[in-house]
């Protein structure tokens, strides 16, 4: 279920990525796409595990789904270096865009990448909130246990929490990239008690087949937030440089294009990049 959902993320990110010619974006699903490869190979290990319990019957299961795992394994790396092609020759197609909406400002260029990578850090956080919460509803818990309610209502609460950083991020308001990152510290610290509590004695029996999976996940999950903080600290250092303005005229909800020294409006209103001076 999770490479399923994996998949059709990865869909999402890569149309996205190319609709809006964001290279950024690109790039970063071919290293999600590493990522879904690398949980393929995980789980081809892992579900020999699972399969210990009943010898017999395990080591049937085990041959009829081998061949099958090892050929998803193939198919999705396959694909993964097929796409990292693709992406190099899209790179450069799309090398002009950053131009187009940021000028040749150096300055702002890194702003602006900066803020393209958050973004997609964003996008991959809710990825990784709910596949850890679907992998932790289906692999661990019961709808008896106390934590089973509090991981279901993690879902809507991480959309929530990344809504409001999209819109703090887009308006630079400064009090709500504040509270995402105080948030975003909980969520870090949320993974590393969860990470801890797998290996808590008191906890082995509920973690017994399910240890490695969910401890492999769990770290990738904190490695993306704490990526992600990161970024939101650098976006928030940046706020009111130019970047929200610069971004504005691209879009046309500023009139003042013509003031902006990268750019000139030629005859038939079509914006150009000044290389004079």
């Amino acid at each position: 279920m999770l490479l399923v959902i994996a998949s059709l993320y990865g869909l999402f990110l890569v149309v996205g990525g190319i609709l809006n010619g964001d290279t950024i974006q690109i790039i970063g699903f071919c290293v999600f796409n590493l990522f879904a490869m690398s949980l393929a190979i995980f789980r081809l290990f892992q579900v020999r595990t699972w399969l210990n319990d009943e010898v017999v019957i395990g080591d049937l299961v085990y041959k009829m789904v081998k061949k099958e795992m090892i050929a998803s394994i193939g198919i999705i790396g396959g694909v993964t270096v097929a796409f990292g092609v693709l992406t190099y020759f899209v790179y450069h197609s799309f090398g002009w865009e950053i131009y187009k909406r940021v000028g040749a400002d150096m300055k702002i260029r890194r702003m602006y990448i900066n803020y393209r990578l958050l973004v997609l850090l964003l996008k991959m956080d809710f990825f990784v909130f709910v596949g850890f919460a679907v992998s932790y509803i289906i692999l661990i818990l019961k709808s008896s246990d106390p934590e089973f309610a509090i991981t279901i209502a993690l879902v809507p609460l991480t959309l929530l929490v990344l809504s409001l950083a999209f819109w703090g991020l887009q308006r630079e308001s400064v009090w709500m990239m504040w509270t995402v990152v105080v948030l975003l510290c909980a969520s870090s610290a949320y993974f590393v008690f969860k990470c801890a509590r797998m290996y808590d004695p008191k906890q082995e029996a509920k973690y017994a087949t399910q240890k490695p999976m969910m401890t492999y996940y769990t770290v990738v999950s904190l490695v993306v937030v704490a990526g992600t903080l990161h970024q939101a600290a650098t976006c928030l250092a940046n706020f009111g440089c130019g970047l929200k303005e610069r971004i504005e005229i691209t879009r046309g909800k500023r009139s003042d294009m013509e003031q902006i020294q990268d750019y000139y409006v030629n005859a038939a209103g079509d914006r150009r990049m000044n290389l004079d001076g």
